[in-house]
C-alpha cells in the first residue's frame, strides 16, 4: 500500500511497516540479550522515562518561549500558536526515539535520581541536612541550608522525582539545549514551511540565552560534595554521616561523604556504590566500619540475601585487594572509560 504526500510524491507505506516491524524485533531481541541482573526494573523504567519526559519539557518550554520572541515577523499565525500551545510537544517524541535518550552521561544520572527518590520514599525527612543548616559554622550551616533546599525542589506538585534545575554538569545540559533547539528546527521547517536560514537565527539566539548563566555549582550534588568537604576539614565526616544519609534516603550527601572519604570524583562513588562488587570496595577504600557499612549495604541492597551477600564480601576484602582492584578508579574518566570499553 502507498500513501500520496501532500507534496504530491508516494510514501511505501509497506516499506514503512516492513521496517517498523523489524524494528520492534531488534529491539526485542536487545532486551532479551541483556542478563537479568543489568536489566532494568519496570519500576526504573518507568523513572527514567518520567524523569526524562519532565527534564525535555522543562528546556522544551524554555526554549519555545525564548524562540517565540525572536520569531521572524512574517511567521505564521499558526506557528505562534503552536510554539504556545501547551498541548503540543513537539522535542520529546523527537528525543524519545532519538540516541539522546540512552546518552552515556545522561542515563546514570536518570537512574541515579531514580534510585534517589526510591530510597527517599522509604526513608524519613532530612533531618541531616535539616540539622545542618542550624550548624553554629556558618559555612556549614550555609551550604547545608543549600544542598537542603535543592533537595526540596526535586519534586513536582504531585511529589514525583525531577531533575533539578542546576543539576545537569554544564556539558550536558549544554547539548541537551542544543539537540532541543535542532528537534524544534526539524518540526519548524518541515511544518511550517520558514526559510531554514531565518529559523537557525533566531533558535540559535534562543539557545544561547536559555544557557546563559546556568551553573551546576547551584546544583544539589555539588552541594552535598562542598558539604562533605566542609565536614571532613573539620573532621566530622565520620560514619554517622553517612549512615544517616542513607537511613533519610539522601542518597546525594552519601555518594559525596563516601566520595570526599576515599578519595574518588562523585560519578565514580555512583558506579561504584551500584555495583554489587564495587560497593563494598567503596566502602572499605572511605574507610568505613562493619556496623555502619552493613546498614548501608542492607539500605541499599535489593534484597536481604544480596545485601548479606555484599556484607559477607566487605568482610573478607584486606587493604591490598582493595587499592588494587581500585587503582584505576583513582585515574582520569577517559582513562576509566577506554578499560571498560576494551574489557567489554
Amino acid at each position: 500500500m502507498s500513501d500520496l504526500r501532500p507534496s504530491g510524491g508516494y510514501e511505501d507505506g509497506a516499506a514503512r511497516l516492513l521496517a517498523s516491524a523489524r524494528a520492534r524485533a531488534a529491539a526485542i531481541a536487545a532486551d532479551l540479550a541483556v542478563p537479568p541482573r543489568l536489566r532494568l526494573t519496570e519500576r526504573q523504567r518507568r523513572a527514567v522515562a518520567a524523569l526524562f519526559a519532565a527534564l525535555v519539557r522543562e528546556v522544551e518550554d524554555a526554549l519555545r518561549a525564548a524562540f517565540l520572541e525572536r520569531l521572524p515577523a512574517d511567521a505564521p499565525e499558526t506557528l505562534r500558536a503552536a510554539l504556545g500551545s501547551a498541548a503540543l510537544p513537539i522535542a520529546l517524541p523527537l528525543l524519545e526515539v532519538s540516541a539522546f535518550f540512552a546518552d552515556a552521561q545522561l542515563l546514570p544520572l536518570l537512574l541515579r535520581r531514580a534510585e534517589e527518590h526510591r530510597l527517599a520514599a522509604a526513608g524519613s525527612d532530612h533531618g541531616l541536612p535539616a540539622a545542618l543548616a542550624g550548624d553554629e559554622d556558618a559555612a556549614v550551616a550555609a551550604e547545608a541550608m543549600g544542598l537542603l533546599i535543592g533537595l526540596n525542589s526535586r519534586f513536582d506538585s504531585f511529589q514525583e522525582p525531577l531533575i533539578g534545575r542546576s543539576d545537569l554538569p554544564a556539558d550536558l545540559r549544554h547539548r541537551l539545549v542544543w539537540t532541543v533547539a535542532a528537534a524544534l528546527r526539524t518540526y519548524v521547517v518541515a511544518h511550517h514551511r520558514l526559510d531554514p536560514a531565518a529559523v537557525d537565527a533566531a533558535i540559535a539566539a534562543a539557545a544561547a540565552a536559555t544557557t546563559r548563566g546556568y551553573d551546576e555549582a547551584e546544583g544539589v550534588e555539588a552541594r552535598a560534595m562542598r558539604l562533605a568537604g566542609l565536614l571532613a576539614a573539620r573532621g566530622r565526616l565520620d560514619d554517622q554521616v553517612a549512615a544517616q544519609a542513607v537511613e533519610e534516603g539522601n542518597l546525594a550527601l552519601l555518594l559525596a561523604a563516601l566520595a570526599v572519604r576515599s578519595g574518588f570524583g562523585f560519578e565514580a562513588a555512583w558506579d561504584l556504590l551500584g555495583d554489587p562488587v564495587g560497593a563494598p570496595l567503596l566502602l572499605r577504600a572511605a574507610g568505613i566500619e562493619r556496623a555502619a557499612a552493613a546498614a548501608i549495604l542492607l539500605r541499599l541492597g535489593p534484597d536481604d540475601a544480596e545485601a548479606a551477600a555484599r556484607i559477607d564480601r566487605f568482610d573478607t576484602l584486606n587493604p591490598h585487594e582493595v587499592a588494587r582492584l581500585l587503582a584505576p578508579w583513582r585515574a582520569d574518566p577517559a582513562y576509566r572509560a577506554a578499560i571498560a570499553e576494551l574489557a567489554a
